[in-house]
């Protein structure tokens, strides 16, 4: 007879986890979801604990960090896998954080609920056992964090949150890697995945300037004289920025600010294909590629963790860019 699976689950809270208050809004529950309980039977050893309570747009990086110590335990315990039950707002970020520090061969799958226990068709505890299912899977091992919602399976570099209520919330579509339905898992693109960080407190002073049309520069000069350490800048098209704008980024490198630039396009990424991108090229602004605004503020946070400086975080990040032979 197989073994049971053994698996972590994570309560970090989240629509998942919510309640209503006396008027009928979602708020964060005080205490733990008790999610395993309220699960069927299932085929899997599960233990359950708690990082966090409340809804995911009050997360900080200490919640996140808390969540890789488990992964961690969960790693050295010997467990086959970790679920992570989250709030689907900051989802994206803490899956792709922890894929930055996740240097073991257990998978680390990301999911949660558009709609409230309790709600009309409410699709947590669905997407709950889509998730159990890939952290036991045999072929899931390597592929780090990963978000499963929906029955789409995505590898947290690329996975986004395109839809702000309806069911199947995280895309891209076609990035999907695989599969979770009536059938089973299918795991069919896995990721080549980067080497991870060693272990590190992120550099919380790192923030996003979004542009917009006819957007200036003091944005930048205001983060630069509060204090921040790096600045990623979401740009048009390929990571194209307003003239008026380059003069305060290049204040801000003159003040050992690290620089990255992003799109806010959905995919395409980053080139200094034109005039402005260009001179953010020059002056050693860390192009995203492919990673979102949020992504890269992240991986600039951890290059600049412990204090690290500017020029080596750079160096890190470029490293961690770098496409894979």
């Amino acid at each position: 007879m197989t073994a049971e699976p053994a698996l972590l689950l994570i309560d970090a809270g989240g629509t998942i986890a919510s309640v209503p208050d006396d008027h009928g809004v979602l708020v964060g529950r005080e205490g733990s979801a008790g999610l395993t309980a309220a699960l069927p039977p299932v085929p899997y050893r599960l233990t359950e604990r708690q990082a966090y309570a409340g809804l995911s747009e009050d997360m900080a990086l200490a919640d996140a960090l808390r969540i890789a110590d488990m992964v961690a335990v969960a790693e050295r315990e010997g467990l086959a896998g970790v679920v992570v039950a989250h709030g689907t707002d900051t989802m994206e970020d803490v899956a792709f954080l922890i894929d930055l520090l996740h240097p073991g061969a257990i998978p680390v799958v990301f999911t949660g609920a558009q709609r409230a226990p309790g709600a009309p068709g409410a699709d947590g505890m669905a997407n709950l056992l889509d998730a159990l299912a890939v952290a036991a899977h045999p072929a899931a091992r390597g592929i780090g964090s990963a978000i499963v919602f929906g029955g789409r399976i995505l590898s947290a570099p690329v996975a986004m949150k395109l839809d702000s209520s309806g069911p199947e919330a995280f895309g891209p579509q076609g990035a999907a890697i695989g599969r979770v339905d009536e059938y089973g898992v299918r795991l069919e693109l896995l990721p080549r995945r980067r080497p991870p960080f060693d272990p590190v407190t992120p550099e919380p002073e790192v923030e996003i300037v979004a542009l917009g049309l006819g957007s200036g520069g003091r944005q930048v000069d205001l983060l630069v004289q509060a204090g921040v350490r790096g600045i990623v800048v979401q740009g048009f098209g390929r990571g194209n920025v307003p003239g008026e704008v380059l003069p305060a980024l290049e204040r801000a490198k003159a003040a050992g600010v690290l620089l990255g630039i992003a799109t806010h396009c959905i995919g395409g990424g980053t080139a200094p294909s034109y005039a402005s991108g260009a001179a953010l090229a020059r002056l050693g602004a860390v192009p995203a590629g492919l990673l979102s605004a949020r992504k890269l503020r992240l991986l600039l946070a951890v290059a600049l963790g412990d204090g690290r400086p500017a020029a080596e975080a750079e160096r890190l990040a470029r490293d961690w860019l770098a496409p894979q032979a």
